[in-house]
């Protein structure tokens, strides 16, 4: 009996105060309402649902929430890392900090979740050839970076309307992300040392299936996208982020973060469509971490 393709949910705990760094927004201190807030909430909707999540943390924050990641390996799910400090731009970074930023952050988070980290996401998806290339160096098994579709550089238009910081927002390789292989693949990068697995889009079109862009197109839209690609066949990364499962009001968030999408929805609203969308990949899908992927063979 044939296998039935796989999809797996991927969930960014970007802080507020990274969150605004992006937006331009410096010397925030550091906030844990993601941590206090959104990962629980997060951990409870991948457990309704009965299926394994991955989270993407920023290792600045690895030993104080320890007990945190070792729970949440205890549950199934896999801790993967998005950097060290989620500085932005990334790719720009000099050698030795770019090091650091992967290095250091693979080593913490492994320390601080009890399982060895083997992937990694970048801050704002912005790798490069010579990124990919340290990524592999440093031990990471894989990357989950590229967003194929010319849909990022409206991305990056909407979030530079939406930032203080007008200088670096176009610093990202937007035409290799845009022309990038749609499916699980050796990067040839990284020398196939490394597997990609790129955000999922449609297959003709390369519109995104990544939940962020929900907020910005009408749902039967979304939904047609959604239905495109789990037709395809391909493996399907859905990505979101904690901020996705926080109340702007309710929560006390700083008022700053009302520029991010989908933060003025009301957290009902936002949780009961989250909810309804990974339900519908699950119905249809196996779903896997990253890591069970790989360990399957059947990453690329």
């Amino acid at each position: 009996m044939a296998t039935r393709p796989y999809a797996i949910f991927s969930c960014d705990l970007d802080t507020v105060d990274r969150h605004l760094q992006g937006y331009g927004i410096e010397n925030l201190p550091a906030c844990d309402r993601v941590y206090r807030t959104a990962v629980p909430r997060v951990l409870e909707l991948f457990d309704e649902l009965d299926v394994p999540g991955v989270l993407f943390v920023i290792a600045r924050d690895a030993h104080s929430e320890s007990a945190l990641w070792r729970r949440a390996v205890a549950g199934g799910h896999e801790v993967a890392s998005h950097s060290l400090t989620h500085t932005q731009p990334f790719s720009t970074l000099d050698d030795d900090r770019l090091r650091a930023e992967l290095g250091e952050s693979r080593a913490r988070l492994s320390e601080a979740s009890g399982a060895e980290v083997i992937g990694f996401r970048a801050p704002a998806w912005d790798v490069t050839d010579r990124v990919l290339g340290m990524i592999a160096e440093c031990g990471y098994r894989y990357d989950a970076s590229v967003f194929p579709t010319p849909i990022l550089v409206a991305s990056r238009l909407a979030a530079y309307r939406r930032s203080a910081r007008k200088g670096s927002i176009f610093s990202m390789d937007l035409l290799g992300h845009a022309l990038a292989p749609t499916a699980p693949h050796q990067s040839r990068a990284a020398r196939g040392a490394l597997v990609e697995f790129p955000i999922s889009v449609t297959r003709w079109l390369r519109l995104p299936v990544y939940h962020t862009f929900s907020y910005f197109v009408p749902p039967w839209l979304f939904r047609r996208g959604l239905r495109s690609a789990l037709r395809s066949g391909r493996p399907l990364c859905y990505e979101f982020h904690a901020a996705d499962l926080l109340d702007l009001a309710s929560d006390g968030i700083d008022p700053r973060m009302d520029r991010h999408p989908g933060m003025k929805v009301p957290l009902a609203a936002k949780r009961a469509a989250l909810r309804d969308i990974l339900a519908t990949i699950a119905r249809e899908r196996r779903v896997l971490t990253y890591r069970q992927a790989m360990e399957e063979g059947i990453a690329a």
